[in-house]
């Protein structure tokens, strides 16, 4: 250890010594079990500074250099009411991303930290790449939407997709696209959290000094440029199937499938279904858009699954449907087999059970006819990373998300996005994480109730958008999740695991304001 560390420590462990008393006079107040919370969490993030602090700074860009103009156009000054001879046409296309043979590569499952990491050993069912392509008829262009089976995916693994699509973006008019997760945790990893951490932590900072690009990280190389090469093949074909006909909306309330883990218990529980009907006869295409966590295979699984999704698709797929499952506000939404499913199953059979039986429920919605009108727009920001495992995971570039230096405090920015879309009377947020579904419908905890005491001081997403909003989460990134600032505790403290996946305390009232700030930046074609 050199002189200069060494002394460092020393004096870690003597003031550790000399505030012991404090410590223990604290402990027996009645805020005392926070207290300890609160100290436990401060160690932590103060190893993990004390970690990064050392550590050579990964592939960053400088802050002034950020260009908040670097997204497609969207459909530019929005209608309000459908053009002249409007109609809507679509075109659907997916695509599996299995590898031939998963023994052949290692292939880590993402979703749970295990030591050792859990390695794919069979496949259940498939991780697949699912898109529509969706336009109003009106000449303002082409908006994609894709989903991908998969724990989460970033926002530099997106941009480099519509990288690839630029000259057919403007070959075909294709003026928004957008890529989410189902955000199943029992398929291969997409974001690179999950696989040889400690090695990482090792191998990752001198390759990072020395500029090499192999990194140590949960991610298969080869697996994720099949990926991209299969999005953008799924989306130029989703392009070249998109007929006329009519598109439908139902929605139904799906509490009885869902369950909140977290105070305070506020959910969307109901769960919105599309269905475009082409002219032609052919294959109608359904999606839906529920909120609730894919984690039904447990912390140990190293099978290959797409978990509930991929059974609500199946459902319809099996009556000659495309099938799509789009997720929704589950910061800590969980699935509620109980009453949904027979007794007596295995657990995949319990799964697949839940699965279909959503997908049944959902074809006995109540559908009323959208008006064929399309309005889409986004925005690029910046969300400050104060939470220091995520700094620490992005410093040794486990995750390739896209940052920058020169935040407040010398702390580090990530480069995400907002998008706002209308479908008809259907507003669309979507957002890059994991929200909190009181952020948007509201309930917020009370200052009394909340982990620091003071209170949520921004309105509903719902009540600034004057109606009920229909939530795209994990939406063109992945940051984790989305907590008020309010209850943001200690990633201890009981109910409060969520905080160790997030980039910091703030980042729910950033999206708030830079969300409000999307809202009144649209402007409406004049009558």
């Amino acid at each position: 250890m050199k002189l200069k560390n060494f002394v460092k420590f020393g004096l870690a462990v003597g003031a550790a010594a000399a505030a012991a008393p404090y410590i223990q006079k604290k402990l027996k107040e009645p805020a005392g079990k926070r207290f300890l919370y609160d100290t436990a969490n401060g160690a932590a993030n103060g190893l993990c500074s004390v970690i990064g602090a050392v550590l050579p700074d990964g592939e960053t860009g400088d802050v002034l250099d950020f260009s908040p103009d670097l997204l497609l156009p969207g459909t530019g000054p929005f209608l309000k009411k459908a053009a002249a001879n409007a109609r809507w046409h679509l075109g659907f296309a997916k695509e599996s991303l299995l590898p031939d043979d998963i023994s052949a590569d290692k292939y880590y499952i993402g979703g749970y930290l295990a030591f050792p990491p859990n390695v794919a050993e069979g496949v259940l069912d498939d991780q697949m790449i699912r898109c529509v392509a969706l336009s109003d008829g009106s000449g303002r262009g082409i908006a994609v939407f894709a989903v991908i089976d998969c724990v989460g995916i970033s926002n530099h693994d997106i941009n480099e997709i519509r990288t690839r699509l630029l000259d057919d973006c403007k070959e075909k008019n294709i003026v928004s696209i957008n890529i989410s997760a189902t955000h199943s945790h029992s398929c291969i990893d997409t974001m690179g959290v999950w696989g040889e951490l400690t090695t990482a932590l090792k191998v990752n900072p001198g390759k990072v000094k020395r500029e090499e690009t192999d990194f140590v990280s949960g991610r298969n190389e080869s697996f994720m440029e099949n990926l991209k090469q299969a999005a953008c093949r799924v989306i130029r074909t989703a392009v070249e199937n998109m007929k006329p006909g009519q598109l439908q909306h139902g929605i139904q309330d799906g509490s009885r499938f869902v369950r909140d883990k977290r105070p305070p218990e506020v959910m969307m529980t109901e769960i919105n279904t599309l269905l475009f009907t082409p002219d032609d006869g052919s294959a109608p295409t359904r999606a839906i858009i529920m909120a609730a966590h894919p984690t039904q295979f447990g912390g140990s699984n190293k099978i290959i699954s797409a978990d509930y999704p991929y059974y609500i698709c199946e459902e319809w797929e099996k009556r000659g449907e495309n099938a799509l499952f789009f997720q929704g506000a589950q910061l800590a939404i969980a699935t509620e087999r109980a009453g949904n499913v027979p007794d007596g199953l295995s657990r995949a059979e319990s799964i697949q059970e839940y699965g279909r039986a959503i997908g049944r429920f959902c074809l006995e919605a109540e559908m009323q006819p959208v008006e064929p009108l399309l309005n889409i727009t986004g925005k690029r920001i910046l969300v400050t990373i104060s939470n220091k495992i995520f700094d620490l995971l992005a410093k040794i570039q486990v995750i390739d998300n896209d940052v920058l230096t020169g935040g407040e405090g010398g702390k580090l920015l990530i480069v995400s996005e907002l998008g706002y879309a209308e479908l008809g009377d259907i507003k669309i947020a979507m957002l890059p994480g994991e929200v909190a579904p009181e952020i948007i419908r509201g309930g917020c905890l009370t200052a009394e109730e909340s982990y620091d005491g003071s209170s949520w001081r921004y309105a509903p997403l719902e009540e600034t958008a004057g109606s009920r909003l229909v939530v795209i989460g994990l939406c063109n990134d992945e940051i984790g999740y989305i907590i008020p600032d309010n209850d943001f505790g200690s990633i201890i403290a009981p109910l409060h695991y969520e905080e160790s996946v997030s980039t910091g305390k703030h980042t729910a009232s950033k999206i708030v304001k830079e969300f409000t700030s999307l809202l009144k930046s649209i402007q409406y074609q004049a009558d």
